[in-house]
């Protein structure tokens, strides 16, 4: 496991907030293996450690995530591009549903904090956040721009987008979303209800912090008692719903056109893939 793609520390001034960041800046914080695996690992050390009352989640560098890294999910040779293998497709989806599911059952709350670009898995991640606070202002001011652009590549958003987003924004702004894989900025997020506040990107944290700083000073049962209770009346079967997607997302990655939206995002194409239901 590569080390320090995934940092947790505690908060200096209060020892009940935990600080979640995705370290992987060079990158966009695209969501490669070692970086799923490293935050299951900090994951379970947040439900293990009964002082940490809640969980801050950001991103180092000047997006929240780029979504799944694409580099691992299709094979190049000689310049071509092909599909990965099935197993290498099914461990990837089994690899972000486990992080999915550790997030959701978290006994601590958790705010997330997005800035720049928040795509594909890492909207996912971030969207299973308690509350989501984002960034104002255009793109040079680091405002966020937030969507599941799956549908343009070929493939689903399969780590429980389609289905937290419906419960967080409603069936007809996640299916406008989800449909067309159009991003939206932060106003228009705000509208939705995908955040609940914004601020100037230097900002975002320090009043992510002030939210963090009210959760922890309750009491902690009675906090996690009730995300449990919200989170049953979310999904009462959320291990069915985990499972449904699972194989028909894999069945996506194993297409032509999925190979064809790979390719136009890795060699920067301007060229639209024409799709063919292969």
């Amino acid at each position: 496991m590569s080390a320090n793609l995934i940092l947790l520390e505690k908060s200096p001034e209060n020892p009940h907030i935990a600080i979640l960041t995705l370290n992987r800046p060079d990158a966009g914080n695209a969501l490669n293996t070692p970086m799923l695996e490293e935050m299951s690992a900090r994951l379970d050390e947040v439900e293990s450690d009964t002082a940490i009352r809640v969980v801050v989640m950001r991103s180092a560098g000047k997006h929240a995530s780029f979504g799944a890294d694409l580099t691992e999910l299709v094979v190049r040779s000689d310049g071509e591009y092909a599909n990965m293998a099935r197993a290498d497709a099914e461990k990837h989806i089994a690899d972000g549903r486990v992080v999915v599911e550790k997030l959701f059952r978290l006994r601590a709350p958790t705010i997330g904090i997005i800035h720049g670009f928040c795509l594909g898995g890492g909207a996912e991640l971030y969207t299973l956040c308690d509350v989501l606070y984002g960034a104002s202002g255009g793109k040079e001011e680091g405002g966020l721009m937030y969507g599941f652009p799956e549908p343009t590549i070929g493939v689903m958003a399969g780590w429980m987008g389609p289905e937290m987003l419906t419960k967080r924004i409603g069936v007809g702004f996640a299916r406008d979303l989800l449909l067309t894989g159009r991003m939206v900025g932060g106003d228009e997020a705000l509208s939705m209800g995908i955040v609940q506040a914004l601020y100037p990107a230097g900002e975002l944290f320090a009043e992510a912090m002030r939210w963090a700083v009210k959760v922890a000073a309750n009491a902690p049962f009675a906090v996690e008692s009730t995300r449990r209770t919200i989170n049953r009346v979310l999904f009462p079967h959320f291990g069915d719903v985990l499972g449904s997607t699972g194989s028909e997302t894999v069945e996506n990655l194993m297409t032509a056109d999925f190979v064809k939206g790979a390719k136009k995002i890795l060699t920067k194409s301007k060229e639209q893939p024409e799709y063919n239901r292969q």
